[in-house]
C-alpha cells in the first residue's frame, strides 16, 4: 500500500485552510465596506483622513482574527490590540455617522460588527457576548442620529456578523480538540500496551535474577569447590527457566489467542474513534496466521484511511476485514505489510485478497485452510 498522508490529517488540514481564509475574508469584507464607500463617495476632506484611519482598522482587525485561530477564548479583555481594534471600529463608526452625505454614513456599522466579531472569537466565552452586546449598544447609540430606525438595524448588524464568526471559529476549535483526544486515545491504548508487556516482564524475570544473584553471590563466599559447583549449576538452571518464560511471554504476544486478540483490535480502534463489528464463529485452527491477517488489516485502517466503522467477519475458514473512509485512488493493497501477509497466507496454501472498493471502503480477506494432522 503507498504510504500517502493520511486522508484524515488532509482533511484537516482543508477545514483549517478554509476557516482561516473564509474568516478573514468576510471579517476584511466587512471592514472593507466603509473603505470603498468613502473612496469613492463626495466627501471632499473627509476622505483621506477616513481612508487612511480605515486601512489601519482593517490592517488591525485581520491580526486579531488570525489570531482567533490560534488563541480562540483564551484572550483577556484588557489585551492593548483589543482594545484599540475596538476603539478604532467606533471612531471609524462616530466619524462616517458625522458626513452629512447618509449614502456614506448608512454603512458606518460595518466597522464595528467586523471588529466585535473577531474580537468575539479570542475573548472567553461569557466575556464574548457581554463585548458583543456592549459593541451593538454603542454603535446603535452613534447612529441614533440617522433616519428610519437605521440604530436599530446597526446593532443587528453587529449582532449577526459576530454570531456568523463565533459559529465559524468555534467550529475550527471543536475539530482540533476532538482530533487532539483521538490521538491522545490512541497514544494511550499503545502506552497502556506496553505497561502492561513491562509488567508481565517484570513478574516474570524479578523473582528469577534475585535468586540468580543470590545463589552466584553464594557460590563465591563458598570454601568447597563441590557446593560451588552444584549452587552454580543452580544458578545455570535458573537462568535456563526465566529464559524460557520470557520466550513464554514474548510467544504469548505473538501467538495470542483469537479472542484475546479480537478484545484488543476492538479497544485499539474504539480508541482512535473507530466502532467495530465483529460477526461469525471463531475459527479453531490456524489462529496465529488469522490473527497476524487481523493485525496488519487494522494497522492498514490506522495508518491509511479516515475510517468511522471498521466490520470483521468470520465464515469458516475465511476473515474479512471491511472498513469505510478510502479515497476513491487512495489504496490498491500491494504494500509491502499486506503483500507479506499474502505471502504467510499463500504459503499455507491458503488464498488473499485486499484492494479498494467502489463506496470509499478497504476490503482484506483472507480464506486459510485447516492444518492437517
Amino acid at each position: 500500500m503507498p504510504s500517502p498522508e493520511p486522508s484524515l490529517e488532509k482533511r484537516l488540514r482543508a477545514v483549517r485552510a478554509y476557516t482561516k481564509w473564509s474568516l478573514l475574508l468576510s471579517v476584511q469584507v466587512f471592514a472593507g465596506l466603509p473603505l470603498f464607500v468613502v473612496a469613492f463617495a463626495d466627501v471632499d476632506w473627509w476622505r483621506v483622513p477616513l481612508v487612511a484611519m480605515q486601512l489601519v482598522f482593517m490592517v488591525l482587525v485581520g491580526r486579531l482574527t488570525l489570531r482567533g485561530m490560534s488563541e480562540y477564548g483564551c484572550v483577556r479583555p484588557s489585551d492593548p490590540q483589543l482594545l484599540i481594534t475596538l476603539g478604532l471600529s467606533l471612531a471609524s463608526c462616530a466619524a462616517m455617522v458625522s458626513i452629512v452625505n447618509i449614502g456614506v454614513s448608512a454603512w458606518a456599522a460595518f466597522s464595528p460588527a467586523a471588529a466585535a466579531s473577531a474580537a468575539a472569537a479570542v475573548l472567553p466565552s461569557p466575556l464574548r457576548w457581554v463585548q458583543s452586546a456592549i459593541m451593538a449598544g454603542l454603535t446603535s447609540l452613534i447612529t441614533v442620529v440617522q433616519p428610519n430606525y437605521y440604530w436599530l438595524t446597526a446593532a443587528i448588524v453587529v449582532v449577526m456578523i459576530t454570531g456568523v464568526t463565533v459559529t465559524q471559529a468555534w467550529l475550527w476549535d471543536v475539530t482540533e480538540q476532538v482530533n487532539a483526544a483521538r490521538a491522545t486515545e490512541s497514544e494511550l491504548a499503545v502506552a497502556n500496551e506496553r505497561l502492561r508487556f513491562a509488567a508481565d516482564l517484570h513478574d516474570v524475570l524479578g523473582h528469577s535474577l534475585e535468586v540468580i544473584a543470590m545463589k552466584a553471590e553464594l557460590a563465591v563466599r563458598l570454601p568447597d569447590d563441590e557446593r560451588a559447583r552444584a549452587t552454580m549449576a543452580e544458578v545455570r538452571q535458573t537462568a535456563h527457566d526465566a529464559l524460557s518464560e520470557v520466550r513464554d511471554v514474548v510467544r504469548g504476544y505473538r501467538r495470542v489467542d483469537l479472542s484475546t486478540e479480537l478484545g484488543g483490535i476492538r479497544s485499539l480502534l474504539e480508541a482512535a474513534g473507530i466502532t467495530c463489528g465483529i460477526t461469525g464463529s471463531l475459527p479453531s485452527a490456524q489462529q496465529p496466521l488469522f490473527g497476524a491477517v487481523l493485525r496488519e488489516a487494522v494497522t492498514n485502517v490506522l495508518r491509511h484511511a479516515a475510517a468511522t466503522r471498521c466490520e470483521i467477519t468470520f465464515d469458516g475458514p475465511r476473515v474479512t476485514v471491511v472498513n469505510d473512509g478510502v479515497a476513491d485512488s487512495a489504496q490498491d493493497g500491494t504494500g509491502t505489510g499486506l503483500t507479506g501477509l499474502a505471502a504467510r497466507v499463500h504459503a499455507v496454501g491458503g488464498r488473499f485478497t485486499a484492494g479498494a472498493e467502489p463506496g470509499g471502503t478497504f476490503r482484506v480477506s483472507a480464506e486459510i485452510p485447516e492444518e492437517k494432522p
